[in-house]
C-alpha cells in the first residue's frame, strides 16, 4: 500500500469515526442516557489517532488534538455530572489553547514563516526547515557554503522540491526527476 493510499483510508476512518461519534451524541440528547457518550468519546479519540497519521508534521498542527480534548472534556461532563466542576474548567482551557494554536497554524500554513537553505549563484534550493534554529543547525552539519533567508522572500523557492528533503535523514540527498 501506498502511502498516499494509506493516508486516505486513515482520513476515511477518521471520517467515519467522527461521523459515528456525532451519531451517538445526536442518540444520546434524544433519549437522555449517557451510555451513547461513553461510545461517543471512544469514537473521537480513535478519530484523533487516524486522522493525526494524516497529517504531516508542521508547527502548530497540534491544535487538532487540544480541540478533540475539549470535546471529550464536555462529553465526559455530560456523562459525569459529579466531575463537572473540574471538566467544565478544563474544557474552557483545552479549548482556549485550541483556538491559540489554531490561529497560529493558520498564519504558517502553506510554508509560511519557514527557513531555506540554498546556494544562490546555483539557484539550488537544499534543505527547507520551519525555524530559524534548525536551519542553521542543518547548514552547519551541510558544512558548505549556502545561504538561509526566510521563504516569504523567495516565494519563487515555495513549489521547488529541496535536494535534501528527508527530515528522518538530513544528509540523504534525493535528485529531481529530469523531464
Amino acid at each position: 500500500m501506498t502511502q498516499d493510499t494509506g493516508r486516505g483510508q486513515d482520513r476515511r476512518i477518521a471520517g467515519g469515526l467522527l461521523g459515528g461519534a456525532t451519531v451517538c451524541v445526536m442518540l444520546a440528547a434524544g433519549t437522555g442516557s449517557t451510555a451513547p457518550v461513553w461510545f461517543a468519546a471512544g469514537m473521537l479519540g480513535g478519530a484523533l489517532m487516524a486522522y493525526r497519521r494524516t497529517v504531516p508534521p508542521r508547527p502548530y498542527v497540534h491544535w487538532i488534538a487540544w480541540a478533540t480534548g475539549a470535546v471529550l472534556a464536555l462529553l465526559l461532563a455530560w456523562a459525569l455530572p459529579v466531575s463537572r466542576f473540574a471538566l467544565l474548567p478544563w474544557a474552557g482551557f483545552e479549548g482556549a489553547v485550541a483556538l491559540v494554536l489554531a490561529l497560529l497554524w493558520y498564519r504558517r500554513r502553506n510554508g509560511r514563516g519557514d527557513w531555506v537553505v540554498w546556494i544562490v549563484e546555483e539557484r539550488l534550493l537544499l534543505r527547507r526547515e520551519w525555524s530559524l534554529r534548525d536551519a542553521i543547525r542543518w547548514a552547519e552539519l551541510y558544512g558548505k557554503r549556502c545561504e538561509i533567508s526566510p521563504l516569504d522572500e523567495f516565494p519563487e523557492l515555495a513549489d521547488e522540491t529541496p535536494l535534501y528533503p528527508d527530515r528522518e535523514r538530513p544528509l540523504r540527498e534525493v535528485r529531481p526527476a529530469v523531464d
